[in-house]
């Protein structure tokens, strides 16, 4: 469906309920991008996960982190993930490489030529760039909101044809996450004002457990990105095979359709 897309992995998608990572979703997930890389795709992932990693290797609790214990969390963690990501894509007959961001590599223009130009080169040489925010020296104002917006600056960055979110919930939700009588609102078109704004009162600020981001940042990045030209699915990254049947135009998770280009 698609020929150059970013596929980002929530940490909530990728945590256990003590908050470790969880080999079996990393494995299914390295196995997707693997069926589509093998169908033609050029794929970035951008992944959560080290400060995870970090946390269980250093047999600390799941807490209110300092920023100082997210940094060790992260330095220590981040080639552990790594390591598991490269033996995963490895099995799968693909080389995979890391790729550290932090917003001032999206401020200064010399930084993002050189990390679009990196991008454009391991795609070429069918290498699957695995990017995450660099948490050991991004601090306060270097933060980003999560890691959707990093996977929205890079999906605009290389002209992606989609940005394919992974995420804890089924989309979004028309009532309460908790209701079984709630529905997905499957499709977002931005040019249809009435209908955004029955939408945006379904978009609800809170946070997930283990990550920074929630609905309301997924939303603003698909608002932007339609308007580039560029489609975006937010869909339950738990569930078997997600990211392949949003790939394949599957009527799973939301939908938010691209704006045509001026």
């Amino acid at each position: 469906m698609y020929k150059r897309i970013v596929a980002k992995v929530g940490t909530n998608v990728l945590s256990k309920d003590d908050g470790s990572i969880d080999a079996s979703v990393m494995a299914h997930l390295a196995k997707q991008v693997s069926e589509l890389k093998r169908n033609g795709a050029e794929v970035i992932l951008v992944t959560s996960g080290a400060v995870g990693v970090g946390r269980a290797l250093l047999m600390q609790k799941k807490g209110a982190d300092t920023v100082a214990e997210k940094q060790v969390f992260a330095a220590v963690g981040q080639i552990k993930l790594m390591s598991m990501y490269a033996d995963l894509f490895a099995q799968e007959g693909y080389l995979s490489a890391q790729v550290l961001a932090t917003k001032e590599d999206f401020r200064d223009s010399q930084h993002y030529d050189n990390m679009k130009s990196c991008m454009e080169n391991l795609l070429r040489d069918n290498v699957i760039p695995i990017v995450n925010e660099n948490d050991v020296v991004a601090v306060a104002e270097l933060l980003f909101t999560d890691n959707d917006e990093l996977a929205g600056l890079i999906a605009s960055q290389i002209h992606a044809d989609a940005l394919l979110i992974l995420t804890s919930v089924d989309g979004v939700i028309a009532g309460n996450v908790g209701d079984p009588s709630a529905t997905v609102i499957a499709e977002v078109d931005f040019s249809d004002e009435g209908s955004i704004e029955n939408i945006e009162k379904h978009i609800t600020p809170e946070k997930s457990e283990f990550g920074r981001g929630g609905m309301q940042t997924k939303f603003a990045i698909a608002k932007k990105l339609s308007r580039e030209g560029i489609t975006t699915h937010i869909v339950n990254g738990k569930k078997e095979g997600a990211l392949v049947a949003a790939f394949g135009g599957k009527a799973i998770g939301t939908k938010f359709l691209p704006q045509k280009k001026l």
